[in-house]
């Protein structure tokens, strides 16, 4: 009896210690977004004098109509800084991408934010619904739709993280590129 009762206890604390990192992981990541937004909004103000770079690309910018889509629009913006200035001297740091599309009536955003180390550390959609994914090694930690927490390992979930990934891979591989001008 007095075993049982240990490992539970030892299993509770370990569970308690896990959701504490975590917590503490998603709070570093809000803080950086914070930053990182205020770093974009500056930008896109004093975009001339800022050390945040944006690059930015657009689909059908003439707001030609699609057939069965209707107006269709996408703009993606590439937010950048300085990263390691000792191994080169320009702008290469990717922090956060903003993808906006407008299809007839509806606008449909994601962002992506990156850490230092060129990691994503969060998601943000706003389509039907809001949905968050905050990432640890590029690996979920927290999904929430809405308000609500959902779990990582569900087979919706996983599909819809591996195509945030997906998408992640195609967008930077499209902001390299444009370094390249």
């Amino acid at each position: 009896m007095k075993q049982v009762l240990v490992l539970i206890i030892l299993l509770l604390g370990c569970s308690i210690s896990a959701f504490s990192q975590t917590e503490k992981r998603i709070e570093e990541i809000r803080k950086i977004y914070q930053e990182v937004n205020k770093n974009v909004a500056e930008c896109e103000v004093n975009g001339d004098t800022s050390t945040t770079f944006l690059t930015e690309m657009i689909v059908n910018k003439n707001d030609g109509s699609y057939p069965a889509v209707g107006i269709y629009k996408t703009t993606v913006k590439f937010y950048y800084t300085f990263g390691d200035r000792e191994k080169n001297p320009y702008p290469n740091r990717l922090m956060k991408i903003m993808v906006t599309t407008n299809r007839s009536a509806t606008t449909e955003t994601s962002e992506f934010l990156f850490s230092e180390q060129g990691q994503l550390i969060f998601y943000f959609e706003k389509k039907e619904e809001e949905r968050r994914v905050y990432f640890a090694l590029e690996k979920p930690i927290k999904i929430l739709k809405g308000e609500k927490t959902l779990p990582a390992g569900n087979k919706q979930e996983a599909e819809f993280v591996k195509s945030i990934l997906n998408e992640k891979r195609k967008l930077v591989g499209i902001f390299k590129n444009s370094l390249e001008f």
